[in-house]
């Protein structure tokens, strides 16, 4: 089982596996989701690829969006992307190049349609083409992360200049959290709950949210060798933007619970 197909089953089981009080509260507020009667019938028909139920598709897409920016429920955007997986399951295989590693691409695809779900405009009414549009936003998003990795592996700032940089960058990210008055430990656990790996979330802890810098974090819990160290910086510093994009996403794109 690829990677990006065991992280969508994970989010499967845990749509499938909601109380019905979730699923209720999104037919009592939406017209097009009272006709269904839980979550599995809405995966169901989303998983229909005949062109005649399109339209039903389409308006069940655009519904389960709007939940998804309107709730504190993390579940609609997970029932989502349990919908497109066939989609970014064929857009993971279209990726060529060493820009990332291989183990990483399925992260970078789930994370840019998180990204993109958190970006498009909700329509209410009439044929918008949402999943089109979903796709093409994902696709976007994902190479242009590609080049980003292509363009930082041939970048000539030195360390110095690099960990200021970052730093920055996690400087913005702890002055967005503070203005939005987010508890950080609410969101770090939201992210675990949407597929952002834990090992991941530790780095960020560790590093750019305590202004540690990441070669020294890499110093202390790295191996000996230098030459495996350097990989692991740079693997980590991969890894670390990508999850510092997630919570960006999640600070400014979704209403945290209680």
């Amino acid at each position: 089982m690829s990677k990006l197909k065991a992280l969508i089953e994970q989010l499967r089981a845990q749509v499938l596996s909601a109380s019905s009080a979730a699923f209720e509260a999104g037919r009592s507020r939406h017209p097009v989701l009272a006709v269904y009667q839980d979550f599995s019938a809405v995966l169901v028909a989303l998983s229909d690829e005949r062109e005649s139920s399109y339209p039903a598709r389409e308006a069940l897409t655009n519904a389960l969006l709007e939940m998804h920016r309107t709730t504190r429920s993390p579940l609609w955007s997970s029932a989502l992307a349990v919908a497109f997986f066939p989609m970014l399951s064929r857009l993971r295989h279209r990726i060529v190049g060493d820009a990332v590693p291989r183990d990483e691409l399925d992260q970078l695809v789930l994370a840019s349609f998180w990204e993109a779900l958190a970006e498009l405009p909700v329509h209410g009414r009439g044929s918008d083409r949402l999943p089109m549009r979903l796709r093409q936003r994902t696709q976007r998003l994902v190479f242009r992360s590609l080049r980003r990795e292509r363009d930082q592996q041939h970048d000539s700032l030195d360390d110095a200049r690099h960990e200021d940089v970052e730093r920055a960058k996690a400087t913005r990210l702890e002055q967005s959290l503070c203005e939005d008055r987010v508890d950080l430990a609410r969101l770090l656990e939201r992210a675990a709950m949407e597929g952002v790996p834990c090992a991941s979330l530790e780095v960020l802890t560790a590093t750019a949210l305590s202004s540690e810098p990441l070669r020294n974090y890499v110093a202390l819990v790295g191996p000996a060798d230098d030459g495996e160290r350097a990989r692991l910086y740079e693997r980590l510093k991969r890894q670390r933007s990508r999850v510092m994009q997630r919570l960006r996403t999640l600070a400014t794109g979704r209403v945290l619970p209680n």
